[in-house]
Parts: C-alpha cells; structure tokens; sequence
C-alpha cells in the first residue's frame, strides 16, 4: 500500500507541473499577442505573472527583454537577454543575443555590442540575423568594409531579404564601390518597391548615375576587370542625351548600360558577390523580355507615371511576376550550390 501511495504522489507532482506549465505558456501567448500589437507594458504584466508561477521560464524573460526593448528601456532589456543567453536555452539563445546586441547598441556601447554578436555567430552559427546586424553595428560604428564582409553573409544565407541589400548599397556607396552598390540598390528595389525607404534608395541610385568624379578619382578607377571610367563616360553621354529632362529614360538607359556592360565581361575566373549574383541575375532580367516592366516596378514610389503605368497594364504586370517568381525558385536553388568566397 505504501509504495502505491509513493506513486499517487509523483503522479499528482507530475499533473499540478503539466498544470502549470499550460498557465505559463497561456500567459506568455498573451503577452506576445499585446506585444504584437504595441501595448508593450500590458505584454509585461502578463510575463511577470507567469514568472510569478514559473520563475524559471526562459520564454517569458525572452519576451520581457523584447517588450523592454521596444520601450527603450535598454538595461533591463540588456538584463533579461542576458539571463537567457546564461542560462543557454538554445532554442531562444541566438533571439537574446540580438536583443542584447540591440540593446547595447542603443546604449552607445557598440563594441561591446560587436563582441556580444561575434559570440552569437560562434556559439549559434552562420546565422543570417546575425551576420545583417554585425553588418548594421558595423555600419553604424563607421566600419564598412567589416559591413560589407558580414552583410554580403548575410545575403549569401538568405537572399530574400531586402534590408541586407539595402544596407550593403549603402555601405558599398559610402566605400566609393558605386557599381556594386548600384546593383544591390537594384536588387533591394526589386524586393521591396513601394516603401519610403525604398524612395530613398531609389534616390541613391539616380545620385551615383549624376555623379560626376573628377579625373584621377578613386571612384572611376579599374576595380575587378571594370574600366569604372569608361562606363561613367557612356553614362555622361546618355544624360547629355536626355539633357536632365527625362530622368526616368536616363535611369532605364543606363541601367541597361550597366549591366549589359558587365555581362560582356563575366568568365569562368572571377568571384564575388557582384560575379556570382548580380551580374547573372541581371543579365536574365534582360533577357526576359521583362526589362521596361521591372524597370516601372522598382520606380513606382518615386515616378508617379511609373505606379499609373502599373495601375493600367495589368496584363504585363502578371507576366512579370509570374516570370519573376520562376526566377526566383531557380536561383534559390543556384544559391544553395555556391561557396563563400571572397567579396568585391
């Protein structure tokens, strides 16, 4: 009787745990859910409570760091992050490291955000969330070429997000690096057409085409077999064309300019993101027929007869999509066969 009575016991220990882990996890979902909607405060009364039941959920001070942070409150973000990453629970362990990152990042305390994402990458991995805010804590600290070096791993994990493409053009820009940083604003446009943001990059774009370097400048030298100064020079040329009125034909002339100049160049010997990426994708575009269409597409925020050409050709804008999403599944499967390899 008594050693059934020893096994009523661990039972009933066993249902009152099971109890309250589901209290717990009822809890956290309802904390995420205000969090979802910006009551970030409401999110973390419900948190405490379920620490009030489970001090020891990892989930719950995850998600207290997370709501924290969205309230600035960087040192209690950067505390509970913390207690996760301790702790070692995998599951939100690269999570937590952002958040710290984060934190430590919006407390002027950059290196030491640096150091804490170089840890993530070597406890968690090639990571893609890693690699693009190393690339942005980079940025930000006035390093581009470490920006350029985590950013461009960023996009060979995952080349479906547009901010790494957007960070890297501007990083390339800032490093005098224009055709590069020409084709990744492309890219990001391509993936995100119609936010003010991507205004912004569209703008990027139309200033490296009105640029002009001086002689001599490091801007125009030979850079990867590229003679930087004769493409400027045919660029000059169609401006003088269009004569500063047409600014969308100038920019649909020398982006063809641009990338059918550098698919002449490619072979077999060269490497880099510019290479292996931009250059082949671009080069397709051409071909497909689609090149007028893509080029409204990746317009639409800053020439307003480009959205009313878009609004009326629905027939082509179908095709295009159609063809661009194809595209896609096809070089999401070339991209799982390349290497990391040196960058430009």
């Amino acid at each position: 009787m008594k050693y059934i009575l020893i096994i009523l016991l661990i039972l009933s220990g066993s249902f009152i745990n099971i109890s309250a882990q589901t209290s717990t996890e009822k809890l956290i979902r309802q904390g995420v859910s205000l969090h979802d909607k910006g009551q970030y405060k409401e999110a973390i009364e419900f948190y405490e409570k379920a620490l009030a039941e489970n001090p020891s959920s990892m989930s719950a001070i995850y998600e207290m760091s997370l709501s924290y942070l969205q309230l600035k409150d960087y040192s209690k973000a950067l505390n509970l992050s913390s207690k996760v990453i301790t702790a070692g629970f995998q599951p939100l362990l690269m999570d937590a490291y952002i958040v710290k990152g984060t934190a430590l990042a919006n407390m002027n305390k950059m290196d030491d955000a640096i150091k804490t994402l170089n840890e993530a990458v070597s406890r968690c991995g090639d990571e893609y969330l890693l690699h693009f805010n190393l690339g942005l804590c980079y940025f930000n600290n006035k390093n581009n070429p470490m920006a350029v070096l985590h950013l461009r791993k960023a996009i060979e994990i995952d080349a479906t997000h547009a901010s790494a493409f957007l960070l890297y053009g501007y990083a390339l820009n800032d490093m005098g690096r224009w055709l590069q940083s020409f084709y990744s604003f492309h890219f990001f446009l391509l993936l995100e057409p119609n936010t003010e943001r991507s205004k912004d990059a569209f703008s990027e774009m139309l200033d490296i085409l009105n640029a002009k370097p001086e002689t001599g400048s490091g801007n125009i030298s030979m850079e990867e077999g590229v003679d930087r100064q004769a493409i400027y020079k045919e660029i000059q040329r169609i401006k003088a064309k269009y004569n500063g009125k047409d600014q969308y034909n100038f920019f649909v002339e020398a982006s063809k300019l641009i990338f059918f100049s550098l698919a002449q160049l490619q072979n077999d010997t060269q490497s880099g993101l510019l290479w292996y990426f931009f250059v082949p994708t671009y080069e397709e575009i051409l071909g497909s027929g689609h090149f007028d269409t893509y080029c409204k597409y990746v317009s639409v925020t800053y020439f307003p007869e480009s959205l009313s050409w878009w609004d009326k050709n629905k027939t082509q804008v179908d095709n295009f999509i159609e063809w661009f999403e194809h595209g896609q599944s096809q070089m999401e499967e070339d991209d799982e066969e390349l290497g990391d390899d040196s960058d430009l």
